[in-house]
């Protein structure tokens, strides 16, 4: 749908037309934003783990993936806005991702849900990037950040309501505590195995030490609560 006028190669004229292209220029289409994006969190994400957020800048992240400052500041207003986004998808609402699917089985096998739900985290939290957020909130000193705190009680929320449904429908001993602090008393073990084992430098053996010791502890939850 161009009109192009022959033999007039390289004059724009005066209609108002661009030449070639429908998109506008100075703005990539969104599938080119987003891969950009991307690549900046990976990047970010790596520099963090290897020199930590204070000692990483945003022409760092900027150069280590050949783009300039104002394209990242095109995707994120600042540093912490990369932390933030890194941290949203990599630290504890990821339990609340991990929910997800499993939760159409927990009335029918509570405990295989459990172990499911175990499993799942163990994987995510065994990929690359998510150890490298481990090395990096050790690095900073961010396991102890209010951040993390926060990030944690908003994470177990949604197992929490699980307990809760459980303890109306006679499965669960509501003596045993509330679904807040069953719901903890899961998730807490599994989450200090995450950051004993596995940081950016775990080898294969560490990885696999953690998930045999996170389904351990699942196995004597499961046996203690459901009896």
């Amino acid at each position: 749908m161009t009109a192009a006028t022959s033999g007039t190669s390289g004059t724009s004229g005066t209609s108002g037309t661009p030449g070639t292209s429908g998109r506008r220029r100075g703005r990539p289409p969104k599938s080119d934003a987003a891969d950009t994006k991307e690549l900046l969190l990976q990047a970010a994400l790596a520099l963090f783990a290897e020199k930590g957020f204070e000692g990483t800048s945003v022409r760092d992240i900027a150069r280590s993936v050949g783009l300039s400052e104002s394209v990242l500041y095109a995707h994120f207003d600042s540093k912490r806005a990369i932390f933030d986004a890194v941290f949203a998808r990599l630290g504890p609402l990821s339990a609340t991702a991990a929910l997800g699917d499993l939760l159409a089985d927990a009335d029918a096998d509570p405990p295989g849900f459990l172990r499911s739900l175990i499993e799942r985290l163990m994987t995510e939290w065994s990929s690359p990037a998510a150890r490298q957020l481990i090395s990096l909130m050790s690095h900073d000193n961010m396991l102890h950040s209010t951040q993390l705190r926060e990030g944690i009680t908003a994470s177990l929320g949604g197992l929490a309501e699980v307990f809760a449904r459980w303890m109306a429908d006679g499965r669960v001993d509501p003596g045993l505590g509330s679904p807040a602090d069953l719901a903890y008393a899961l998730i807490a073990p599994v989450a200090l195995a995450r950051v004993l084992w596995l940081h950016d430098g775990a080898t294969p053996q560490e990885i696999q030490a953690a998930r045999e010791q996170a389904a351990r502890h699942g196995d004597l939850f499961i046996s203690a609560v459901f009896r």
